[in-house]
């Protein structure tokens, strides 16, 4: 995370109450700093790359800035969602930074389970609820891979509508919207799967994120091939956007519908011009006539502050102004789409343009009305896109963190349930899992697929869910698709963080932060982990995640309990 940059941070979540006036809540499930290569910026991963779960969180647990650990050698049932008190201390060097001034009004809860004997290794506070953040993830991404299998697809159609004759269609064109929020983008058609660390989902975050590689318009540009593959060379009609699938689900991050385009973002790069004063040198991921840039920014001198920012306004024109100092790292002042239908629309006509088939309609303007859901039929189909398997679809949610898929995972299990309303159709499937699962009421308490605040759930809790997670057909496809934060395949796990930047004199706290997965100890003992910390304070956010290049607290924890157990 960029302490030079001025852009503020914002909520990733979609909380169900606002922060304070003037204070802003920082709540992302990723790392702004890596200690490898692996999950680094701009990575290619394949589907059969091996990564995995953890969980975070931090908020309902009391206690001091002395914890006091407890752990027993008395195996626990899988299906248990209290452990049993008494045992060892963490590592020293564990305890060192448990007690540290840093969390001297705060304080941190864990607990670990031997997976082969059921012991608890070590716990406190374990059956206390913290604030999960998104960490929640596990919980969906689980449910998803239980409900619909690692290999389930999804398929994106593509119709003509209307009479066609010579290679002309008089009628609309219509894409129809599945929920496949890759659609063809990072990489999937080359079977890879690229993302960032941190991706460029949180932009608004880590200003200095890099987009992939890979060309996120392939998937459309696939199937405007096969449109004119099918013959159509020209429509005299509209270019449409089937988004009914579900009812609009709106989150913090912006409207989440069945289609979804390079996230539903227009990635805007500024990076500094030659000499103090030039404008500001900006291009576009992807280039499109849908927005329009008016630049104002220039470059600064070296060594100040970065003031640049973006603005959408009216007629999708994006203004960028403020200043970028001379060497400062490219920006990322990427823009969400407010109408991801029309965004996607505009996409696929450029792309049939590109593909040699003329469109009369005008990009920025739908003149053509949908048809009745159920008008549409095999015979009209005229090209298709499948999404990669739900494997690779989870996986690209836990790596990245990413909100909106998670919730787009959410509706599509909403949908298989029988109801078009994200919450109240979603939610009932992952809760419905609970009990199966061994889970105590009340231990957990979700409200969305993300994880906004105050998704609680204790420490133990989360424990159980991992356990039977890991008795699953999926467990290693959902361990797969976690951060090894290590880089060595013996810590598994998903970050969480909810935080309050630092305002004026007042320093940040991290409300809550912290990690949860499958460990496999120095010794070579199987566990499931979650460490969680809960109201530390640091100068600055950037200290709080990343001090140099020093990873976050949590993390040392967990590598310290596992170098020693």
């Amino acid at each position: 995370m960029s302490r030079g940059s001025s852009r503020r941070i914002r909520s990733a979540g979609r909380p169900r109450r606002s922060a304070a006036p003037g204070v802003v809540l920082l709540l992302i499930g990723l790392a702004a700093c890596t200690s490898g290569p692996q999950d680094a910026a701009t990575t290619s991963a394949t589907a059969s790359a091996s990564v995995s779960p953890s969980a975070s969180a931090a908020g309902g647990a009391s206690g001091s800035g002395t914890p006091r650990a407890s752990g027993s050698a008395t195996p626990r049932a899988s299906g248990s969602a209290t452990p049993p008190s008494g045992g060892a201390d963490l590592p020293t060097a564990a305890m060192d930074i448990i007690n540290s001034s840093t969390y001297a009004q705060g304080s941190w809860s864990w607990d670990m389970v031997d997976l082969d004997s059921g012991a608890t290794m070590y716990a406190n506070d374990a059956d206390k609820l913290n604030f999960l953040g998104s960490t929640t993830k596990l919980f969906t991404a689980g449910t998803y891979l239980d409900e619909f299998g690692a290999d389930h697809t999804l398929e994106t159609p593509v119709y003509a509508v209307g009479s066609r004759s010579a290679g002309a269609l008089d009628g609309n064109l219509v894409l129809v919207g599945s929920g496949d929020f890759i659609l063809g983008g990072r990489g999937v058609l080359d079977g890879q799967l690229q993302y960032s660390d941190p991706d460029h989902v949180y932009y608004y975050a880590v200003p200095t994120v890099q987009p992939v590689q890979a060309d996120p318009l392939a998937g459309l540009d696939k199937l405007a091939g096969e449109v004119k593959a099918a013959g159509i060379t020209s429509i005299n009609g509209d270019v449409l956007v089937d988004d009914r699938l579900w009812n609009p689900f709106q989150t913090k991050e912006g409207v989440v519908t069945s289609i979804m385009v390079n996230d539903n973002l227009m990635d805007v790069l500024v990076t500094p011009g030659a000499a103090k004063g030039d404008r500001v040198s900006i291009r576009t991921i992807p280039q499109t006539q849908y927005f329009t840039v008016d630049n104002q920014a220039s470059t600064g001198a070296s060594g100040g502050d970065s003031t640049v920012s973006a603005t959408l306004g009216t007629g999708n024109v994006v203004t960028v102004t403020g200043t970028l100092p001379l060497g400062s790292p490219q920006q990322d002042l990427a823009q969400f789409a407010p109408d991801p239908a029309g965004y996607a629309r505009a996409l696929f006509i450029e792309a049939l343009q590109r593909a040699g088939v003329s469109v009369t309609a005008p990009l920025d303007k739908v003149t053509g009305t949908l048809p009745a859901d159920s008008s549409y039929s095999g015979t009209g189909k005229v090209a298709s896109l499948t999404s990669p398997p739900a494997s690779v679809l989870t996986k690209l949610v836990l790596k990245i963190s990413d909100n909106r898929g998670a919730e787009t995972l959410l509706c599509l299990m909403a949908l298989k349930a029988g109801s078009k309303d994200c919450d109240s159709g979603g939610m009932p499937v992952v809760i419905g899992k609970f009990a199966g699962a061994g889970i105590t009421p009340g231990t957990v308490q979700i409200y969305d697929g993300e994880g906004s605040d105050p998704a609680s759930a204790t420490p133990a809790a989360m424990l159980t869910w991992l356990t039977w997670v890991n008795e699953q057909p999926f467990a290693d496809v959902l361990k797969d698709g976690l951060p090894d934060i290590n880089h060595d395949g013996k810590i598994l796990v998903k970050s969480g963080l909810s935080a309050r930047p630092e305002v004026g004199p007042m320093p940040a706290m991290f409300v809550a932060g912290g990690q949860a997965g499958y460990m496999t100890t120095a010794s070579g003992r199987n566990a499931v982990v979650a460490v969680y910390a809960l109201n530390g304070i640091y100068p600055t956010i950037a200290d709080g995640v990343c001090a140099g290049n020093d990873p976050p607290n949590t993390e040392k924890v967990l590598s310290i309990i596992q170098s020693g157990s």
